[in-house]
């Protein structure tokens, strides 16, 4: 009887720390990146075809961001961490058909991460700030007032790692100051899953989902499935659904769907 409690007590403490190990990152950081988000700051490079009020265009994406853990302190027998980081990122779109670059999306984001485990549970907090700008060139060559838009918030989030391989995360967000009248709360929430190390196609799959009260609770869907190419790069198929990300066009929706190349730390 006593073998058995010993092996059910080993099978426990393995389960437990497999569970915290998938809820860091590949530097050893607590909160995994919830990497298919368009929110978080990636090395991304798309093709994809955008649909948005019946105009289909086909359009280039393209995202350079990272981020900077600089000290992180553990608790004895490592119960406990906290961890700060710096991130930042720019993404832009461009329209494929387009000989020049009028329509050219711009997104800038930059915050400071107080990242955290206790137990199987990992949390961020993340003060950042966001600027969208669109067709910066045609406004200038025009002597046009710029079409941008600026915002700083705070998020929360949790994340748990219920098996190896799943993560889900999500958690609540709140607006600062912002230059457009926006309401202040949202909500984030997605999971994602990869396959093993050892397997034949080591592959994953992710979803978010961002919503916040200034459209109704309308949900902004990210999905992506792929294949993994080591511990940081994927080539996969993207799909979005729901309010545009350029907060010039955020009453309207759209449909993103095709493919991905990213680099995730």
């Amino acid at each position: 009887m006593a073998g058995l409690s010993g092996t059910e007590f080993l099978f426990g403490q393995s389960a437990i720390r497999s569970t915290v190990e998938e809820i860091h990152d590949a530097n050893g950081f607590p909160f995994v990146v919830p990497a298919s988000s368009p929110l978080e700051p990636v090395h991304r490079i798309a093709v994809a075809i955008v649909d948005r009020d019946t105009v289909k265009r086909t359009i280039g994406l393209a995202e350079f961001g990272d981020r900077l853990g600089f000290w992180i302190v553990r608790a004895p027998h490592a119960k406990f961490e906290l961890a700060g980081a710096l991130q930042g990122g720019v993404s832009s779109r461009f329209d494929l058909g387009q000989p020049r670059l009028d329509l050219l999306e711009i997104h800038y984001r930059a915050g400071f991460l107080l990242r955290a485990r206790v137990g199987a549970v990992a949390a961020r907090v993340e003060l950042y700030h966001v600027s969208s700008h669109l067709g910066d060139e045609l406004m200038a060559r025009h002597d046009l007032d710029p079409i941008s838009t600026s915002r700083e918030g705070l998020e929360i989030l949790l994340q748990v790692s219920p098996s190896p391989g799943i993560r889900f995360y999500g958690g609540p967000g709140f607006l600062l100051k912002s230059s457009s009248d926006f309401s202040t709360p949202s909500l984030r929430a997605g999971g994602d899953w990869q396959s093993p190390g050892n397997s034949l196609i080591p592959g994953y799959a992710t979803v978010d989902v961002f919503s916040w009260s200034e459209l109704n609770w309308r949900p902004q869907v990210a999905a992506e499935v792929g294949v993994t190419l080591g511990k940081h790069a994927r080539i996969g198929l993207m799909l979005g659904l729901g309010p545009s990300r350029a907060e010039q066009f955020f009453r309207d929706n759209e449909t993103i769907f095709g493919l991905s190349a990213s680099y995730v730390r």
